[in-house]
């Protein structure tokens, strides 16, 4: 004769205390009340699934109540009746959640803004400010808060065409690079599937590069008139000096700007510019003439103890500013139009 299971009341669940075991309280039907030694209640579902016997937690009571659990038990008896395992949709569910919560934070901000952080340190100042400045004004407000793997190649075309709308098309072309690296970075990281930017043909959005040829001094006169057009300069002094050295030495104006005492070696004349602060990401090592050693000789004295050889004027902690150099240039008449090109 089949053994007959009472079942279970509220007030019976709410008087029982734990023992020294766990202990299960029948309901029927393969519904049970575990009761934990340390005075959990827990409701569990026993059944058979392809001739094994398995087991589904339900939730703690009272969070879930008697008639709550007896109603689980009748709806996924139903689902094992028709052939599917509620274990395992549980499961598919629970795994869908959790990437869909992973997918909501991998938003294309949060990534562009890690990848930033990672490689700060290996590009310039400069170029870093840039790649922010693009990402915060042009990119963000369209595609910042979206999962990077719902972003469509036509995301990122239709920000290249509000760019060119703006007749921008220099910082289009770097936004569309910045957007690229971000991607490419997203999924050598496993944080994206893979890079959209790479279905775009970027010429078809903002049209081929024109090259333009700077204007150069090509003969000695030129080149003799230059250095006395920055002699006879009777502005700032280290502006002064900052425009010699680069006439002397043939290099970007920011070298000039940023460079350090730390880079120049006055017992071999030798400046070496690191890679961090090259296009290239090759160390530069440029031989300094006499001319140039004595000039740096001279301002040893002008910047005293600052870290930069030519520091700003009006502190000693920071660099000269872009706008000093190409200030001069644009105001005194004296000097080519090309010496800061």
């Amino acid at each position: 004769m089949a053994r007959t299971t009472t079942p279970l009341t509220d007030t019976k669940i709410k008087t029982t205390k734990p023992k020294d075991k766990d202990y299960k309280l029948s309901d029927g039907g393969g519904l049970y009340l575990l009761v934990t030694k340390a005075g959990g209640k827990h409701w569990k579902l026993k059944y058979r699934f392809d001739n094994k016997e398995q087991k589904l937690s339900l939730g703690a009571y009272p969070s879930v109540s008697l008639s709550k659990a007896r109603e689980l038990r009748e709806k996924y008896k139903i689902e094992i009746a028709n052939n599917i395992n509620p274990s395992e949709v549980i499961k598919n569910k629970k795994i869908s959640q959790e990437q869909e919560e992973l997918k909501n934070t991998n938003t294309f901000k949060k990534i562009a803004l890690e990848r930033l952080s990672k490689i700060e340190n290996d590009i310039s100042g400069s170029h870093y400010k840039r790649s922010y400045r693009g990402l915060v004004n042009d990119v963000f407000p369209h595609i910042g808060d979206k999962p990077i793997d719902d972003i469509l190649a036509r995301d990122i075309i239709n920000i290249l065409q509000i760019m060119m709308k703006r007749n921008i098309r220099n910082s289009a072309k770097q936004v569309y690079h910045s957007i690229s690296k971000t991607f490419k970075w997203a999924v050598a990281n496993a944080k994206a599937q893979r890079n959209p930017a790479m279905d775009i043909d970027l010429t078809e959005i903002i049209g081929k590069s024109k090259e333009n040829h700077y204007p150069t001094i090509t003969d000695d006169n030129g080149i003799k008139n230059l250095l006395l057009s920055i002699d006879d300069y009777n502005g700032e002094y280290s502006t002064k000096q900052a425009l010699m050295m680069m006439a002397y030495t043939f290099v970007r104006s920011i070298n000039i700007r940023l460079a350090l005492w730390g880079e120049i070696d006055f017992g071999t004349k030798l400046w070496t510019i690191p890679a961090k602060k090259m296009k290239t990401k090759n160390e530069f090592i440029i031989p300094l003439t006499d001319t140039v050693v004595t000039l740096l000789r001279d301002m040893q004295l002008y910047s005293s103890d600052s870290l930069y050889i030519f520091p700003s004027v009006k502190s000693k902690t920071t660099p000269m500013s872009d706008g000093a150099l190409l200030g001069v240039c644009r105001i005194n008449k004296s000097l080519p139009a090309n010496i800061y090109s």
